[in-house]
Parts: C-alpha cells; structure tokens; sequence
C-alpha cells in the first residue's frame, strides 16, 4: 500500500472526510485529495502531524509509502537550488547596480567594469543551472520553465530601468 492508500484507509477508519481531516491538519481539503491520489506528499511536519493522529509509527508510514522519502528528499532540494537561485538574481541586481549607478560605468575602472560584466555573465549562467536543476527534479513542462525565464527576464530589465531613472535623476 502506498501512502495515499494508507492515508484515505487510516482516515475512512475514524470516520473523517478529508474536510474534517485537511482542518486536523491545518491544510486545504484539496491538499488531503492530492496526498491521497499520490499527486503529492506532505512535508516532514504534516507526515509527523498524521503518524500521531492515526498512531503510526513513522517507520511505518514512511515505508509503506515508499516514495514519500524520495519525495521529501526532492522538496529540500529543489528549495536549496530556489534559494540559491534567488542569490544569484539578487547579485545580478547588485552588480548591475554598481555599473548603473556610477552613470553607465563611465567612473569604474575598466577592470572593475570587466570583473563585474564577468560576475553578471557567470551568475546567470549558474542561476539557469539551477533553474534547469530545478526543472528536472520538479519534472516542469517547458511551457512553465519558459513562464520562468520569461519572468526572471522581465524582472532583470525593471531593475535596470529602475537603476537607469535613478542614475540619471541623480545627474
């Protein structure tokens, strides 16, 4: 038995739907639906919440939905590589910043210039990494991964209009 099995059988045994149930819990009936058709897992906290609910051992619960730790593993993942992602985002904006500022870099140093272009072109390079990594363990249609980028991107040019308005308001 997988763990929406044991899920919707611990739950028909006590005699509660999955409104009495997802309000147990403190999620959405919709959330208990997916857990028990598969289509997702629950975190760490709610697998813990439902063990004592229905006094199960963990051991239990988990095994018996073999891929509830695979699945849980992949959740931790894929939110290091978002935030790691953010980062990047964030020092794109940082440098582009820094170049933006100083008037379209015209008082950087050239090295200084060229080291931030490197940083900036090296960001996102490791950000589309991650977003790809990210894409593969959350199985994205390409549709979705594009919706991304599209906005990352669009995010990227508010940032330097922004800089832009603000550099030159200054002069």
């Amino acid at each position: 038995m997988n763990f929406g099995e044991v899920l919707q059988t611990k739950r028909k045994s006590m005699g509660l739907t999955q409104e009495d149930l997802a309000d147990k819990l403190f999620v959405s009936s919709e959330t208990i639906s997916n857990w028990e058709t598969n289509k997702t897992t629950p975190d760490i906290d709610n697998v813990i919440r439902i063990s004592q609910l229905f006094d199960i051992s963990l051991n239990n619960l988990l095994l018996e939905g073999s891929n509830m730790v695979e699945n849980i593993k992949k959740k931790a993942e894929i939110n290091n590589l978002k935030k790691y992602s953010y980062c990047t985002v964030i020092t794109d904006l940082v440098f582009l910043f820094i170049i933006l500022s100083s008037h379209y870099g015209a008082e950087l140093p050239i090295s200084i210039l060229i080291a931030t272009c490197i940083g900036i072109g090296v960001n996102i390079a490791v950000m589309f990494y991650f977003l790809n990594r990210i894409k593969i363990l959350e199985d994205k249609t390409k549709k979705q991964q594009r919706k991304e980028i599209f906005i990352t991107i669009i995010l990227c040019i508010l940032a330097f209009v922004v800089t832009m308005l603000v550099s030159w308001f200054k002069h």
